[in-house]
């Protein structure tokens, strides 16, 4: 099946089996994303969420949802994937657009700052960010957005977003360090430190944070695929369990594909199943 393709949000995104008029919906929603959620846009509306932090604001409608969201993934993994962790990434030297980010330098400091994402308040588009916190709602925008594109299409479509997928048809899809997987429907996403990684200091860092340690994430895992009924609920699963390894995934049933930084890989017990019964 042919895909309208485009880049946005620091990605290439694809769109399957969508009318001419369902690719430009999709295009615009994307760029609406981008434009609310980005980190290095000086007029995005999360720029001026945190600018605001210490006092009660109102926000747009589709910023209220994604912070909903973020807010209940947070609380689902116990704080593993947590909103609250914009000036630890910005610390460990993401402070700009990937593609303008310098592969090495300098180690600048590192934010270790204890953030608790309880302490975030939202009614309905009224929020209140803790004065000295940063949000980075990253780790469900752009999953969320892949969801929501796909319930722009009428057919049985499928969208792609920088790996992370959602379909409502039969697709094969390629995963990290070779073979494939055949997803009926619902959402796959990978999770990792393979992509965005840069030096400092002679240091590795990348842009997965630990909120237990406020630095990048010492974890034996390089890469996480997880298979969930939602692009969202994949993503949400693949970062907690880049950091708490398969038996998280195992106790909540969901599939995962863990590739280690020795190129070995692991699949866990729920994952092995669901290929035992395709087979």
């Amino acid at each position: 099946m042919s895909a309208h393709r485009f880049s946005a949000m620091g990605c290439e995104i694809a769109a399957g089996g969508a009318t001419p008029s369902e690719c430009a919906a999709v295009e615009a929603l994307f760029r609406r994303y981008d434009g609310v959620f980005s980190r290095f846009r000086p007029d995005s509306e999360l720029n001026a969420v945190n600018a605001a932090a210490g006092r009660v604001v109102a926000v747009s409608a589709l910023f209220a949802r994604a912070l909903a969201v973020a807010l209940h993934a947070a609380a689902g993994t116990g704080g593993l994937v947590d909103p609250t962790l914009g000036a630890q990434l910005e610390a460990a030297g993401y402070d700009r657009d990937f593609a303008l980010l310098a592969g090495t330098g300098p180690l600048v400091h590192q934010c270790t700052s204890r953030v608790r994402w309880g302490s975030v308040r939202a009614d309905g588009r009224l929020v209140r960010v803790p004065a000295g916190v940063r949000l980075d709602l990253n780790g469900v925008v752009k999953s969320l957005a892949v969801d929501e594109a796909l319930a722009l299409l009428e057919g049985p479509g499928w969208v792609s977003a920088g790996g992370d997928l959602a379909t409502r048809r039969p697709l094969t899809v390629g995963l990290p360090r070779g073979g494939s997987v055949a997803l009926v429907a619902g959402g796959l996403a990978t999770s990792g430190s393979a992509r965005r990684a840069w030096s400092r200091g002679g240091r590795r860092l990348h842009h997965l944070i630990d909120p237990r340690t406020g630095g990048p994430a010492d974890s034996r895992w390089e890469q996480v695929t997880v298979c969930g009924a939602g692009c969202v609920s994949a993503d949400v699963a693949a970062k907690a369990a880049f950091l708490a390894g398969p038996v998280w995934l195992d106790e909540r049933g969901l599939p995962g594909r863990f590739v280690a930084r020795d190129g070995s890989i692991h699949e866990n017990e729920a994952w092995r199943r669901g290929l035992a019964r395709a087979a």
